[in-house]
């Protein structure tokens, strides 16, 4: 009998859920994404707009790598509209929601409007608990003012996407328009990179750093597999961009680290000739504070790493290593899994990084617009 109430009471929750979604749409019209204007790229592929990169022309070994790069993590979509109110229809690919990281943050969206010269947060596309559902229809804000207005939907960090449709207004015109971003930056990295833990898909550092800064900092994150290994280094010598970022320490061994990252910037260098390379050392974890292992192991790698990087910032001129390991604080309250930053350890993240970042970057004409 209680199962047959449960599924009673889940039939009528997904009804409703259905019907809501169908309201929600009979107001609306809905532009598909792709007819607007999607950035973050740097390397484009006819497979699908909402793919970071095309992984099949290089040897990556891992199949995280491949899956990741299908992720449209740092994407964003940029459009006006003199609508009242915004929605949302998209569908991914169903998989586990991870549980260290929000069902917004993995499977949904995330909208910024202009207000003046800064970009604000005024809504989120939320998802079910359940990753079974991957098609939703949600509203993302309401009553809006008149005239038009400009928005920035950042897409899911943590899942494939294979549709967006923006809806407006039945009476509403809705037009893509130009990235606000003048410079590219890529950031390589770990999970940290990647976003694991924010809240929000625009609350990753890169996508902080972009608002702040007015540079389009792409996200090249790729969660645990971030090691500097050499199939990456024909991938990242082909990436277009003004400048690079790497959080490269965090995933490899004291021992990969050791062995690779000379040849890395070595490559990086003779394929990017004039452009800076800013190398982030690894953050540290809260939990090294405590356990003796991992704790070791962090003071081996911080001095390879310091030990290497001197060597280099000699050899280059335009290679910078930012050593500041104590990044996300010391007080153990920065993150969620005592590894992955939450919205706190971010913030300190960015204040301690994004003020020697920008100075370096403006060396090199490397600022926002005016």
């Amino acid at each position: 009998m209680k199962r047959f109430l449960l599924t009673i009471a889940l039939l009528i929750s997904m009804t409703t859920i259905t019907l809501a979604e169908e309201k929600v749409k009979s107001n609306l019209k809905f532009v598909d994404a792709t007819t607007l204007n999607i950035c973050g790229h740097t390397m484009r592929t006819d497979k699908s707009p909402y793919y970071r990169f095309d992984c099949e022309p290089y040897n990556f070994k891992e199949e995280k790598i491949r899956r990741y790069s299908r992720y449209p993590s740092g994407l964003y979509v940029m459009f006006k509209t003199n609508s009242s109110q915004v929605s949302a229809t998209w569908e991914n690919v169903s998989r586990w929601i991870g549980d260290n990281m929000t069902p917004i943050f993995q499977l949904g969206l995330d909208l910024y409007i202009k207000d003046g010269n800064r970009w604000v947060f005024c809504g989120v596309g939320r998802v079910s608990a359940n990753p079974k559902k991957n098609c939703r229809t949600k509203s993302l804000v309401k009553n809006l003012p008149d005239g038009d207005k400009e928005f920035m939907l950042y897409l899911p960090a943590w899942c494939e996407l294979t549709r967006l449709e923006i809806g407006v207004d039945k009476d509403a015109t809705i037009e893509g328009i130009p990235s606000p971003f003048r410079h590219k930056v890529v950031v390589y990295g770990s999970s940290i990179t990647h976003g694991a833990s924010a809240s929000r898909p625009g609350m990753t550092y890169p996508a902080r750093m972009s608002r702040n800064l007015g540079i389009d900092f792409v996200n090249f994150g790729f969660s645990g597999n971030c090691k500097m290994q050499p199939e990456f280094i024909p991938f990242m010598t082909k990436v277009e961009a003004d400048a690079f970022v790497c959080d490269a320490f965090a995933n490899p061994t004291a021992k990969q680290i050791a062995e690779r990252v000379e040849p890395f910037i070595d490559a990086m260098v003779a394929a990017h000739p004039g452009k800076p390379i800013i190398m982030l050392s690894s953050f540290h974890h809260d939990s090294e504070f405590y356990d003796e292992v991992r704790r070791d192991k962090f003071i081996e790698k911080t001095r390879v790493v310091r030990e290497k990087m001197a060597m280099l910032e000699k050899k280059y001129k335009d290679v910078y290593f930012l050593d500041i390991p104590y990044a996300t604080g010391n007080d153990c309250e920065s993150t969620i899994d005592t590894s992955h930053p939450n919205d706190l350890g971010f913030d300190r993240i960015i204040k301690s990084y994004q003020p020697k970042i920008a100075k370096i970057l403006k060396k090199y004409g490397i600022k926002g617009k005016k």
